[in-house]
């Protein structure tokens, strides 16, 4: 550790742990419950909390905020996109409190470890799953563990690094699901719940079945975890479905949870998992739920099968309306047809589509986005969800952009939403800020007569 952190001596006082993530929007960070979860199982006496960090929260504030927990360790999960945003608020944590480490984790660490760490406020990163390394860095701080601990990379006091290799939960049982309590205010999670558009109308609850998905689409970051992970063999991984299914039971009866969102990347992939998993819960959990799914797993099977247990809707992928585009340069070679038969197919077992398309692409023409909404126009989810391309580092995307000088300076601004701002330069093959306008106007236009979701 650092040599201005002395390491924590045994004492009746307890460990501090705050974790802070920045968002748009109030939300959950399920990989920050699972690492209070673990800590809490390994040192019973910690205190964990959650300052989360609103866009437009005063830096004050969260400073003051997080000196009131009296923290000895302070934990951030960054995604690329958050990462800019974040700093302020680093700086000032750790000018406040120099002598208390400051440990990153998340997509944005994973990827670049090296830049990460290189802030000045960071002094530890962790490079993969969180949970075994910061309980592990919680005990070196209290002098219960050995010096270098495996998926951290620290700074030492001589100015070097000590690095070490990715730490990756191979069997999800080993670990205790995540601690929720760290999201309720007064034993009540029901703030959060607007965020699930789904259902604004009943108190709802995500949760996850797994972590990973098979899945190399050329924009997202999971395409860049298999290739750190070993694919498929080594980042899938499922909970046991009857373990499972008792802690959601468990978790409605304590927060009065009517409403589950599966946030699986994949939800329908093993479909002996899946038939095991939604038998469960239809007999114990009862209550309806959402998943995401690909268009090439929603059969008629599985979508009997999740309707029976309760299913309310499906989130699914689009993109791009083009399936030139699609193959091309999102990895996706699921073609136009196969997406209109598996909304059909959802719709006649009474399961809603919310449906979710990228526009400002590269090499994305005008007409490949007017053939974008086209799609949403025929596909008519009872939700539909555009977003702006962000080039995550890491990813084929990202690198296409990098090879043709389609990056611009990194910048806070650079995000999914609002749509209308391009974020990567204009260039031949792809719309110009004009047309970017055009287009998104006319999806605003679609957006104000075509949602149904529940009121």
């Amino acid at each position: 550790m650092p040599a201005s952190v002395p390491p924590r001596s045994e004492g009746p006082a307890s460990f501090g742990l705050v974790l802070t993530f920045y968002q748009r929007d109030p939300a959950y960070a399920l990989g920050l419950a699972a690492i209070s979860a673990h800590a809490k199982r390994v040192h019973p006496d910690v205190r964990v909390h959650l300052v989360p960090i609103m866009r437009d929260d005063p830096v004050a504030q969260v400073v003051d905020e997080v000196g009131a927990l009296a923290p000895d360790l302070i934990g951030v999960s960054a995604m690329a996109p958050t990462w800019l945003p974040s700093d302020p608020y680093l700086r000032a944590l750790k000018a406040a409190y120099p002598d208390v480490p400051i440990c990153v984790g998340g997509y944005q660490a994973i990827v670049s470890p090296d830049e990460t760490l290189a802030h000045a406020a960071v002094d530890v990163v962790c490079v993969g799953d969180g949970e075994e390394p910061i309980a592990r860095l919680i005990g070196l701080m209290r002098r219960r563990d050995a010096d270098a601990i495996p998926g951290l990379w620290e700074k030492r006091p001589d100015g070097t690094v000590t690095r070490t290799a990715p730490w990756l939960v191979r069997d999800l049982s080993a670990l205790p699901f995540p601690d929720y309590t760290i999201f309720a205010r007064d034993g009540d999670v029901r703030y959060l719940s607007p965020h699930a558009v789904e259902s604004k109308r009943l108190t709802t609850l995500p949760v996850l079945s797994g972590r990973g998905c098979p899945y190399r689409c050329s924009y997202c970051a999971n395409t860049t975890l298999l290739d750190l992970f070993g694919g498929r063999g080594g980042l899938l991984r499922k909970h046991e479905p009857e373990p499972l299914v008792r802690e959601l039971a468990r978790l409605r009866a304590q927060y009065g949870i009517e409403f589950f969102q599966f946030w699986d990347e994949e939800f329908l992939y093993d479909a002996r998992y899946v038939r095991r998993l939604l038998a469960a819960y239809r007999d114990a959990v009862g209550v309806p739920f959402s998943f995401f799914a690909r268009p090439e797993t929603l059969t008629e099977e599985l979508c009997a099968v999740a309707a029976a247990a309760g299913c309310h809707s499906m989130w699914m992928g689009v993109e791009s309306g083009s399936d030139a585009y699609r193959r091309r340069f999102l990895n996706r070679r699921t073609p136009n047809a196969l997406l209109r038969d598996a909304v059909a197919t959802a719709r006649r077992h009474g399961i809603k589509c919310m449906a979710f398309s990228m526009v400002g692409l590269p090499f994305e023409s005008r007409c490949d986005a007017a053939e974008t909404l086209q799609l949403m126009r025929d596909l008519a989810p009872e939700l539909a969800i555009f977003s702006q391309f962000v080039p995550l580092p890491g990813t084929p995307l990202y690198e296409l952009c990098r090879t043709h000088d389609l990056l611009l300076p990194p910048s806070p601004a650079h995000q999914m939403w609002p749509l209308g701002a391009l974020n990567i330069k204009e260039h031949a093959g792809g719309m110009s800020a004009v047309e970017m306008a055009d287009a998104v106007a006319a999806i605003m236009r679609y957006l104000e007569t075509h949602t149904r979701v529940d009121a």
